[in-house]
């Protein structure tokens, strides 16, 4: 690994190794240590502000200065004004445990007297403590950085050239419309018309006239097409010719199954309702009747003549 370090003239800060390079101190606290180690002297800021600017979470910030503390960089110590008032001053060091002194727990003070209406409304405060004395550290001379290396100027990159706009795709063309998918078109307009999603123009509705025809090619009526456009629409149709082309694709009815051919005759290949001869072709051919003999030839005479007489007799009044 190589290490890249640059000379500041101002506005750094020095920290040990022993600090950045110590064992079983988690990378938060570590890195919250240096950032409370940037701050000037005398700052004051409280774990929701750290939580803030770090962008922790104020328990992940919380639990970076417990163990802070337990490891001996931060320490809260509450001191006790002149006026009687506590605060906490916080203290933050980049040696364990190395905290001026008088950096412990608080020092209790005398109690406030109570104001009675025989006491006067002045009263006297209680004596200020004596602060500790400043101890000065030693001073540590920083470790000298390595002079950057000049670092090697980039290659300019060549500039891209403008690509040639190009011109509009022209509006697809209409398709002309015959006898087929003109009724089709029409039927189509017609049918859509009751819904306002599903409005679209002429020219729509000749690209949409094939489907269509095929549609009625299958025996679809127009109550059929109405069922498969219109019902279970969405809110908002933005895009209608699309709309209608998926459910007209999706929708298409089956072909119908091609029906079996009907029985013919094998006589006189007429159809029939059920395999074998037609009625015609099934009854017994003419056979010629049998001779008469002489009492039935004479019964025939009498029958024929009775039958003429009695036609006479109708027929004579009338010619009269």
């Amino acid at each position: 690994m190589r290490v890249h370090r640059s000379a500041h003239k101002g506005h750094f800060t020095v920290l040990p190794n022993e600090m950045l390079q110590r064992v079983k101190l988690r990378n938060g606290p570590r890195g919250l240590l240096a950032f409370l180690l940037s701050l000037p002297d005398g700052w004051r800021m409280t774990a929701q502000q750290m939580a803030a600017i770090t962008g922790d979470s104020l328990w992940a910030t919380r639990k970076a200065l417990r163990e802070l503390t337990r490891a001996g960089y931060y320490t809260v110590v509450k001191t006790r004004l002149a006026n009687g008032r506590i605060v906490s001053v916080q203290h933050v060091t980049d040696t364990p445990g190395q905290f001026a002194p008088g950096d412990g727990p608080p020092v209790p003070g005398p109690p406030a007297p109570s104001k009675t209406k025989e006491q006067s409304k002045e009263t006297s405060l209680p004596p200020r403590l004596p602060e500790p004395p400043v101890i000065p550290r030693p001073h540590t001379r920083p470790e000298p950085q390595p002079q950057p290396q000049p670092q090697p100027q980039p290659q300019p990159q060549p500039q891209p050239q403008p690509q040639p706009r190009t011109a509009p795709r022209p509006p697809a063309p209409v398709p002309a419309l015959d006898d087929r998918t003109g009724p089709a078109a029409v039927l189509l307009l017609r049918v859509v018309r009751p819904e306002p999603r599903l409005r679209i123009g002429e020219a729509e509705a000749a690209r949409l006239a094939p489907l269509v025809a095929h549609w009625i090619d299958l025996g679809s009526t127009p109550a059929d097409l109405a069922a498969a456009l219109l019902p279970g629409l969405p809110e908002h149709v933005h895009f209608p010719a699309g709309f209608i082309h998926r459910r007209l694709t999706d929708k298409r009815p089956a072909l119908p199954a091609p029906r079996a051919p009907l029985p013919t005759c094998p006589s006189c290949h007429d159809p029939v309702p059920r395999p074998g001869p037609c009625p015609p072709c099934g009854r017994a051919p003419d056979t010629p009747p049998a001779p008469l003999t002489g009492s039935a030839r004479a019964f025939a005479r009498e029958a024929v003549r009775a039958a003429q007489q009695a036609r006479s007799r109708i027929l004579t009044p009338a010619a009269r």
